[in-house]
């Protein structure tokens, strides 16, 4: 173990660094801890992936050739891996590292194992089944949000009391700063466009089809909307091609994969999302910090983030029609778009700081390494519902 003057080394593990609400977090919280108080590693499971030269140069990155499927011969890698490294603890991220980093971890007898879910549980019965079992084994169950944990509770019998809520934070200054007619015209928009903007991986959570419906609704009704959807993955052939049968090619842009998301929020009027399942949404997050109303689908943390009626509005997932109503009423009145994203701007400096959440996580890994933690104070980390 480190000394009680060293920093604790942390190893986390993910299955990629490719682009992600999860592998973004991750990058954003070995980047801004403190290499004196912890000293961060990532271990990718994968090769290669966008957000590898993100990484700050004292987070040291280490790569597995992971093979397809089910993999025994990751256990050995992450095994040797870590008898070498001697991390203090080893955080697994979502399911595509829970069993093979635990099992790994306890044989290289790391101290102290922690597991992260970050959002959808879409697994069979059998993997739930491990997966149960991969919890009960961690020292330490977090999920960022207070929804995730009770979904995990209900959907798996895993006792809430056993699982800490730790939420996403977002880097304020790097939103609200970028300027709006510049922005406009760097991604080809026009001035008096109204902007509707969509952040993410086109897979099926994210529920691409929904959206597009709802915007066709919108335009319908004479919703004067651009959709612009920021985010690459393997539906983009599909959502394009769905855009065309309802008629929305001439008011649609697709960015593709962007790493500059504050010059698309700086260029949009409206955010929004779709998803059928989310953990706690960092682009919502980032859309709050950049002063955007939301539009939403009711899922995992959203009203956690989004005061609904106030900072945005909330509707049920899979309903075209009530998300059109709800673009078309944030749409229509300018006023509400100023007094929402007036509110959604306070509420991410006052309640989500990305240097807040740092300091949780440092004092959660200094805790368990038995080392003081900054101030003197306990860690500010709760079980179930905080």
């Amino acid at each position: 173990m480190s000394g009680a003057d060293g920093p604790v080394r942390v190893m986390h593990v993910v299955y990629s660094l490719q682009p992600g609400g999860m592998e973004f977090g991750v990058v954003k919280l070995v980047n801004g801890l403190d290499p004196a108080s912890v000293r961060s590693a990532i271990c990718s499971t994968k090769p290669g992936g966008a957000l590898k030269p993100m990484v700050s140069g004292h987070v040291q990155v280490f790569e597995m050739q992971r093979r397809s499927g089910n993999d025994p011969g990751l256990v050995w890698d992450l095994f040797r891996l870590f008898r070498r490294e001697r991390p203090d603890v080893v955080h697994t991220h979502a399911w595509g590292t829970l069993i093979e980093g635990l099992v790994a971890a306890r044989l290289a007898r790391v101290p102290f194992v922690v597991h992260g879910e970050h959002g959808t549980l879409q697994l069979k019965p059998h993997q739930r089944w491990f997966q149960r079992r991969g919890w009960a084994a961690a020292d330490r169950v977090l999920s960022v949000s207070s929804r995730l944990a009770e979904r995990i509770a209900a959907e798996t019998a895993f006792p809430l009391d056993r699982i800490r809520v730790l939420r996403n934070g977002v880097d304020l200054a790097r939103f609200g700063r970028v300027d709006r007619a510049q922005a406009r015209s760097a991604l080809g928009l026009s001035p008096d466009e109204t902007v509707v903007t969509t952040v993410g991986r086109l897979v099926p959570v994210k529920d691409h089809p929904n959206l597009l419906e709802a915007v066709a609704l919108a335009r319908q009704e004479g919703a004067p909307i651009t959709l612009v959807i920021a985010g690459d993955g393997p539906l983009r052939g599909d959502i394009e091609a769905h855009a065309a049968a309802l008629g929305l090619l001439p008011a649609l842009r697709m960015l593709g994969h962007r790493t500059d998301v504050e010059v698309v929020f700086a260029a949009s009027d409206v955010f929004t999302l779709s998803s059928e399942s989310e953990g706690l949404s960092n682009t919502i997050l980032e859309a709050m910090a950049a002063g955007l109303p939301v539009v939403a689908t009711r899922v995992g943390g959203a009203d956690e983030l989004v005061l609904d009626g106030v900072t945005g509005l909330l509707v049920p997932r899979r309903s075209s029609r009530e998300l059109a109503d709800a673009l078309v009423r944030v749409v229509a009145s300018p006023d509400l778009r100023a007094s929402m994203s007036q509110a959604g701007r306070e509420r991410a400096v006052t309640e989500f700081g990305l240097d807040g959440m740092i300091r949780r996580y440092e004092a959660l890994y200094r805790e368990l390494a038995g080392l003081p933690v900054a101030g003197g104070a306990q860690p500010p980390v709760r079980r179930g519902r905080e």
